[in-house]
């Protein structure tokens, strides 16, 4: 299974400041200067893009960055493209076993064995 590792700068999200709530440093993303888009049922959703690196990985692992995507007006016009929020490494967990997977087989595994006679109550 592949998978990406992300790491997103949330101060270069479109209409996101840094702010004090309660006594506590916030990030916060007003909606009306984001690409965020509230709907109908309260919820708030940000759509981002990881878009493969052209030359491949680069000197710190990463394969991919992520923008927010450009609206289809951007595109047309060939505006430039949103600031890069983040990098993302691809990675694979091919040789490693999940812990389930691990269990199953162990069981599996003990299943299988013979019994010796010690272990066959008489």
């Amino acid at each position: 299974m592949k998978k990406l590792n992300i790491s997103i700068n949330l101060l270069q999200l479109q209409g996101a400041c840094k702010a004090t709530i309660k006594g506590e440093e916030c990030v916060v993303i007003r909606v009306a200067k984001s690409r965020a888009k509230p709907h109908q049922n309260g919820k708030v959703y940000l759509n981002l893009e990881a878009v493969s690196n052209k030359n491949g990985e680069d000197n710190y692992g990463n394969t991919h960055f992520i923008v927010e995507p450009q609206t289809k007006d951007e595109r047309e016009s060939r505006a430039d493209r949103m600031p890069i929020l983040g990098n993302g490494k691809e990675w694979t967990n091919e040789g490693r076993q999940d812990p389930q997977q691990r269990t199953t087989r162990q069981t599996q595994q003990q299943a299988q064995e013979p019994q010796t006679d010690e272990e066959i109550p008489w």
